[in-house]
């Protein structure tokens, strides 16, 4: 990848977050449009990417954004209330921005459909705005003057732009001392340089940061009458600089590698003077003579360097990437460090030095562990503020007064994991608006509830899990319709004994929805099966809770990060298995009362009025066994599966730790039962157990 692909991948990066950040913050904009310092940040925003677009040839989304920036401009500038049908422009506007930055990125020649809408809505707008403007002020000069202006810098005089050359060169000269070079640099730009982001003053601002003496000598040959000025074009063909300096050739070309080769050239001046043929016709414009100290100082508009460059240094960009390969590297020191401590023949050697550093070194690598999985946490406000404008939206297009409570907006979750939520998230609280709360203000009222609706998405830690719920104040959900329609569609037969939560999760069931749903149960089966299956690739789960005519809660319980995991050590025939924690209830030795076999339905436990099946991993796995021995022998661990509890009967518990998971070979990846593997302080390999697919949905009734 060549330099400029690598800014240019830069640019891409930052041009997203930028536009993320426009999307939260015209939302609290449109809530208090008299915010002006809140409308200066969206400005400064724009501006910055009207830059970086056209720099980069982004060229569809320079011209919609530039004529944005000048609306927001006159706002802020003028600080005129804004009407709502122009807030709503202002709003949609930034739709528009984030759909063509999409057909940018894509290289597709059609642009959103509202673009050309909205453009034109933004150039009445702010000719509306503008024209009134130019027609109280007072006549504008006339044009004669500019053309007097350039006579007097003598633009008549053919030798003028060589003379100031020569002349500033033998200034250098005078000036010049043992390591200094002299340099001479024309800049022919393009006519489209502004628009790409690049003028004059920024490359005499670079060069003069470690400048001696630094003169520049403009061409205005081409510069045109004011009838035919354009403040969006380059006039200024020609600019010769002229650069004593301590810098290698190299380190100066540096500044210019953004441009097109031809767009500029660098000399060397030797000792002896420089000859050269008169070209064109200039005039003198800045000159600039500080020693390097000076014009850093300068250039910072007075403030301390020492500070800018503690400021730059503070934060630093990762890839990704790397940053996996490093925690993937903790995890393996995290096992190799557990060998160490657990290794038999080391614990024999009756030392006190040699048990002092281990014990540091597993000090150590329990800190490093902790600083490398806090790295890859991230707070989810940036996802919640996203979920703001799908409220929005929302509320809108169904026309539902409805009011958002955020809570947990500090919640730290793995950045891996962000980036898959937002789709889930959204989902669900569409049909929490949409299908949860009651159709209209007046059901409302009829409910003995306040017109305005409630949706409230919250964030917080449980158990060592991450749990994010979005929960609504409206209609809840119909059990007895829910079992119904999933008796319709052939889900269940209607002879289980289900539990709530388990009726609840058949909403989330493939094929539970139709068009008789929307109207009886809320809609709440729409996709909600896709929404499951996408938590369960995070290794999380679904928990729903409702109650009829007060609300629903869908609660996604996720764990803290996907490389490692909280697991209890569980030995059967000999064999070591995980379950992870997030799934275990209790573990417990049953009295044989309880214990009950039914003939072609296997082993059950009676637990606290509920009969749940017993699964032995010893028959899962084909495991030899000596003797099968009974389950009031064994240890009985219940854990809560998407289908309901079952009790997994193991011979022994080992314990309790985080285990860094590894992937597994091709022969064992197909194993539905397993879901990856962990190395254990002994060295040993460990399974990790899927519990969901221990047992079917609804196993051993209707299968």
């Amino acid at each position: 990848m060549t330099k400029q692909e690598q800014v240019k991948a830069i640019f891409i990066e930052e041009a997203g977050e930028i536009i993320e950040k426009l999307d939260v913050d015209i939302l609290r904009f449109e809530e208090n449009s008299t915010d002006f310092d809140l409308l200066n940040e969206i400005f400064r925003g724009v501006h910055t990417l009207k830059g970086n677009a056209n720099a980069f040839g982004f060229t569809r989304l320079g011209e919609f954004v530039h004529h944005f920036e000048d609306v927001l401009d006159y706002y802020r500038s003028t600080k005129e209330e804004i009407e709502i049908i122009h807030l709503e422009l202002i709003v949609n506007s930034v739709d528009v921005i984030k759909e063509v930055m999409v057909c940018e990125l894509d290289a597709l020649p059609d642009l959103p459909e509202d673009y050309e809408q909205c453009l034109e809505g933004i150039k009445v707008l702010i000719a509306s705005k503008k024209g009134g403007s130019v027609q109280s002020s007072a006549p504008a000069e006339p044009v004669s003057a500019f053309a007097d202006l350039a006579a007097e810098f003598g633009l008549e005089c053919p030798d003028q732009y060589e003379n100031m050359i020569t002349q500033s060169i033998e200034m250098m000269r005078l000036s010049q001392q043992e390591g200094m070079h002299i340099y001479r640099i024309e800049l022919t730009l393009d006519p489209d340089s502004y628009k790409r982001g690049f003028d004059h003053q920024i490359f005499i601002g670079l060069l003069a940061e470690k400048a001696v003496l630094i003169e520049s000598v403009f061409n205005f040959e081409s510069v045109p009458v004011m009838e035919n000025f354009s403040c969006e074009e380059n006039y200024l063909p020609k600019m010769g600089i002229i650069l004593l300096t301590t810098q290698s050739i190299s380190e100066i070309e540096e500044n210019f590698e953004f441009l097109f080769d031809h767009e500029y050239s660098i000399r060397v001046i030797e000792n002896a003077a420089e000859n050269s043929v008169p070209e064109t016709v200039t005039a003198p414009i800045e000159t600039v003579a500080d020693t390097p100290k000076t014009a850093s100082k300068t250039s910072s508009a007075g403030m301390d360097t020492s500070t800018l460059n503690a400021a730059a240094k503070s934060t630093i960009r990762i890839d990704t990437f790397k940053l996996d390969e490093l925690f993937d590297s903790v995890g393996e020191l995290v096992i190799a460090q557990n060998f160490i401590a657990q290794n038999e023949k080391i614990r024999l050697i009756e030392d006190e030095s040699i048990s002092r550093t281990i014990e540091t070194l597993s000090k150590i690598t329990k800190r490093i562990q902790d600083r490398v999985m806090s790295l890859r946490m991230v707070a989810i406000r940036d996802t919640f503020d996203k979920m703001k404008r799908v409220v929005r939206d929302t509320s809108k297009k169904t026309g539902k007064e409805l009011h958002l409570n955020v809570l947990g907006e500090e919640t730290e979750i793995d950045k891996t994991m962000i980036d898959s939520l937002s789709d889930p998230l959204i989902h669900i609280i569409r049909n929490a608006i949409d299908h949860g709360l009651e159709a209209d203000g007046e059901e409302r009222l009829k409910a003995g509830k306040k017109t305005e609706g409630n949706i409230t998405l919250r964030a917080y830690h449980k158990s060592g899990s991450i749990v994010i719920s979005v929960s609504d104040d409206g209609r809840g959900i119909n059990k007895e319709k829910v079992l119904q329609k999933a008796i319709e569609r052939g889900i269940i037969t209607g002879d289980e004994n289900l539990t709530d939560s388990q009726i609840f999760g058949l909403i989330m069931q493939p094929g539970f929805s139709t068009a008789d749903a929307i109207s009886d149960l809320s809609g709440r089966g729409v996709g909600l099966d896709v929404v499951k299956t996408s938590i369960e690739k995070l290794r999380g789960k679904i928990e729903i809770e409702s109650q009829e005519g007060e609300g629903t809660t869908f609660s996604m319980v996720l764990p803290l990060t996907l490389a490692i995991i909280d697991g209890m050590l569980v030995e059967a025939a000999g064999e070591i298995y995980i379950i992870p924690t997030l799934s275990v209830v209790e573990s417990f030795r049953p009295e044989q009362e309880i214990v009950h076999a039914l003939k072609e339905k296997g082993e059950f436990v009676s637990l606290r009025g509920q009969h749940l099946p017993i699964i032995r991993l010893s028959d899962v796995f084909n495991l030899p066994t000596t003797e099968r021995i009974e389950p009031w022998d064994g240890i009985l661990v219940c854990v809560e599966t998407e289908a309901g509890r079952i009790a997994i009967m193991v011979d022994e518990l080992v314990g309790r730790q985080q285990v860094v998971i590894k992937p597994l070979g091709k022969s064992l990846a197909k194993l539905k039962e397993i879901s990856g593997g962990a190395i254990l302080g002994s060295g040993d390999i460990a399974l990790i157990l899927n519990v969901d697919a221990l047992r079917p949905v609804i196993e051993g009734t209707h299968a």
